[in-house]
C-alpha cells in the first residue's frame, strides 16, 4: 500500500512539473525566423546566444532561401525573414516590409584543386555562367569542360550573382542548381571539373580543399582575395549587404531582439566570429532607427 502511495506521489509531482514548463514555455514570446541559407548558421547562432540574455522569447529558424522566407514573411508565418538580397517591390504588395543591414559579406568564386588557375576576371566569370565559355582552357587552365555550379532560383545569392556579375542576363541552361552553400562546397571539391559560387566564411572552412580565386573587375585592374579587409574597403568586387525583413517596423520583443542583432557586443560579433563583416557605426545608427 505504502509502494502504491509512493508512485502514485511521483506520478502527481511529474505531472505538476510537466505543467509548470508547459505553462512556463506558453508564457514565452515565441519569434519564427526563415529564409537565407547563406544566413542560416549565423541566424542560428544569434537565436542561441540571444536566449541566453533574455529567457522571455523562444526563437525557431529556418532556411529555404531568401525568397522563401519574403514570402513566408508577407504571409504571417514568420516574424523575420533572413535574406542575401534585397526585396523586389513585386514581394511587398500589401505588407510593409522594414529591412534590416545585418553585416557584410563577400561571395567567393571556388574551383576544384586540378583547375590550375589563381583569379578570374568579371568578363570571364561572366563567360563561364552564361555558356559561352564551357572548356578552362579559355580561361587559362587545363583543357578541360567547365562544370557550373550554383544555387537555385529561391536564393538571394542566385538574384545576387545574376544581377551583379550576369547583368542580369540568363544562366547557362546546364547550370547545376544546389539547396545551399555547403552543398556547392561539396560538389566542387568532389569534380575535378567544377566551379561553384559561395559565401566566403563557407569557402573558409573548407579553404585547403578547394581553390578560392581572385577576382578583378576587368582584365587590366589588380585581383583581389575576399579577405575581410577587401570586402570591407570594397576592393573586392563581389560583396554584398546581408539582411532581416519585418513586416513594419518591430515592436516588443522583436525590437529587442533587432537591437541585439545590430550591437556590437551581440549580433555582431557573433557574424564576426562567422567570417562576415560587422556593420561600421554609421549603419548600425542608421538601422536602429527604424526600430520602435
Amino acid at each position: 500500500m505504502k509502494r502504491e502511495i509512493k508512485i502514485i506521489i511521483i506520478l502527481v509531482a511529474m505531472v505538476l512539473l510537466v505543467a509548470f514548463f508547459a505553462s512556463f514555455d506558453s508564457s514565452r514570446v515565441k519569434i519564427k525566423q526563415k529564409g537565407s541559407d547563406t544566413m542560416l548558421e549565423l541566424a542560428q547562432i544569434w537565436a542561441e546566444e540571444y536566449v541566453k540574455v533574455n529567457d522571455n522569447v523562444t526563437i525557431s529558424v529556418s532556411g529555404g532561401g531568401s525568397g522563401t522566407g519574403i514570402a513566408q514573411l508577407i504571409n504571417g508565418q514568420v516574424d523575420i525573414a533572413d535574406a542575401s538580397r534585397e526585396i523586389k517591390t513585386a514581394e511587398s504588395q500589401g505588407v510593409n516590409p522594414v529591412e534590416f543591414k545585418t553585416c557584410l559579406d563577400g561571395i567567393a568564386i571556388i574551383t576544384h584543386k586540378n583547375i590550375d588557375i589563381s583569379e578570374i576576371s568579371f568578363e570571364k566569370l561572366r563567360g563561364i555562367y552564361n555558356g559561352s565559355i564551357s572548356n578552362w582552357k579559355s580561361v587559362g587552365g587545363p583543357d578541360l569542360k567547365i562544370t557550373v555550379y550554383g544555387r537555385q532560383s529561391n536564393s538571394g545569392t542566385y538574384v545576387f550573382f545574376q544581377e551583379h556579375v550576369l547583368d542580369k542576363n540568363d544562366y547557362r541552361t546546364d547550370m547545376q542548381p544546389l539547396n545551399g552553400n555547403a552543398q556547392i562546397v561539396d560538389a566542387v571539391i568532389g569534380d575535378d571539373e567544377g566551379i561553384g559560387y559561395v559565401g566566403v566564411a563557407y569557402a573558409e572552412n573548407r579553404a585547403e580543399e578547394l581553390i578560392i580565386l581572385k577576382v578583378n573587375e576587368d582584365e587590366n585592374s589588380e585581383a583581389f582575395f575576399p579577405t575581410i579587409e577587401n570586402i570591407a574597403s570594397g576592393d573586392y568586387p563581389i560583396s554584398r549587404y546581408l539582411y532581416i525583413y519585418t513586416n513594419a517596423n518591430p515592436t516588443g520583443e522583436i525590437a529587442q531582439y533587432v537591437r541585439w542583432i545590430l550591437n556590437e557586443d551581440g549580433g555582431q560579433k557573433v557574424a564576426e566570429s562567422l567570417g562576415f563583416i560587422p556593420l561600421p557605426l554609421y549603419i548600425v545608427d542608421e538601422e536602429l532607427e527604424k526600430v520602435t
